[in-house]
């Protein structure tokens, strides 16, 4: 079953991936991430957000740290 959402579509979700993991401790913010330079220069966008909202919906939060920044 395939989900259409507004960044893109996403496939029908099983597991978490290192990559997806990955997206998710950075909160889905693509600055600064590896694969935005993968994408510059094509008419392609990451699919990783909206893979991270379907793997949310279906299987939860994963059980992992998530960065915390600090601020004086």
């Amino acid at each position: 079953m395939l989900r259409s959402r507004d960044m893109g579509r996403s496939i029908a979700v099983r597991r978490w991936t290192n990559t997806a993991l990955e997206c998710y401790k950075r909160g889905c913010v693509c600055e600064g991430c590896f694969y935005t330079d993968f994408f510059n220069g094509t008419s392609q966008r990451c699919q990783m957000k909206a893979s991270v909202l379907e793997l949310v919906r279906v299987l939860g939060k994963p059980n992992v740290e998530l960065q915390q920044v600090l601020v004086d």
